[in-house]
């Protein structure tokens, strides 16, 4: 089987990290982790995961994308695929098409592998905050396929990433059967509390005037405009009713739809 390492970059995740290592220990083992700490206080200390401490600097997408490739292509050394994703991102291989993500990497050329994003949506009106001791998608199974989370983050080559990880000038396959669901908009209450943190970090001068990271620095009501705006798109059927009539990951999207009832029991 491939040697698979999976790594994030983490600042004061005390909700996402611990639900991010107990996900990916059940696919590549928790000694396969690791924890890019960007300054945590404390500094975080999670048994057997590997971390590396960086210095708390300036938020800055340019130097994420120098730190990353760094430790991904440390990794690439000693391991076959190195899989690459925020602490709230969770990726799953279609479990009725692959026992395992080990065995579906085995049979994937070389290469980079770009996932299916889909945005997990808090439904609002009288949902219950998610529980996040929980399997996730059973309180949350409804979502929308968003290009901007469909990022090439499985590779077994170096990847030139280009600022917020979206997408990279590396080639990179569109990989239908790897799901990539991203919990930021899945639970209101934790949405709008990390925006509150994320809003007042050192952004670099170069990251703000390039509107990189802006998601994570626009008022609160914006916030809730844009979740606002997911929850009226909703309509009946799947999002492998969508995704059918896609190739193309850079124009990926969809209504607010059913999540595959084959993920429910995968996060």
């Amino acid at each position: 089987m491939p040697r698979v390492a999976v790594m994030t970059k983490a600042y004061q995740e005390h909700t996402m990290l611990p639900l991010w290592v107990k996900h990916y220990e059940k696919l590549v083992g928790r000694d396969n982790l690791l924890v890019l700490d960007h300054g945590s206080s404390p500094a975080i200390n999670i048994n057997g995961v590997h971390t590396e401490r960086l210095p708390r600097g300036q938020v800055d997408e340019y130097d994420y994308i120098e730190i990353l490739s760094f430790w991904q292509r440390k990794l690439l050394s000693d391991y076959d695929w190195v899989i690459t994703t925020d602490t709230d991102e969770f990726i799953v291989p279609n479990p009725q098409l692959f026992p395992s993500l080990h065995a579906m990497l085995r049979d994937t050329p070389s290469g980079t592998r770009r996932c299916v994003g889909c945005e997990v949506i808090d439904p609002g009106n009288s949902s219950q905050p998610l529980d996040w001791s929980l399997p996730i998608l059973r309180q949350r199974p409804l979502g929308v396929l968003s290009k901007w989370s469909s990022k090439p983050a499985v590779s077994s080559v170096p990847t030139d990433w280009m600022p917020g990880f979206h997408t990279a000038h590396t080639p990179s396959t569109f990989d239908h059967a790897l799901w990539l669901f991203h919990l930021k908009y899945a639970d209101e209450q934790h949405l709008m509390a990390r925006l509150a943190l994320t809003r007042t970090l050192d952004w670099s001068v170069r990251s703000v005037k390039e509107g990189l990271g802006g998601s994570h620095r626009v008022p609160d009501i914006a916030m809730r405009r844009a979740l606002a705006r997911y929850r009226s798109t909703i309509a009946p059927g799947t999002l492998d009713d969508v995704l059918r009539k896609h190739s193309d990951p850079d124009t990926l999207t969809s209504p607010m739809m059913a999540i595959p009832d084959v993920f429910l029991d995968c996060l």
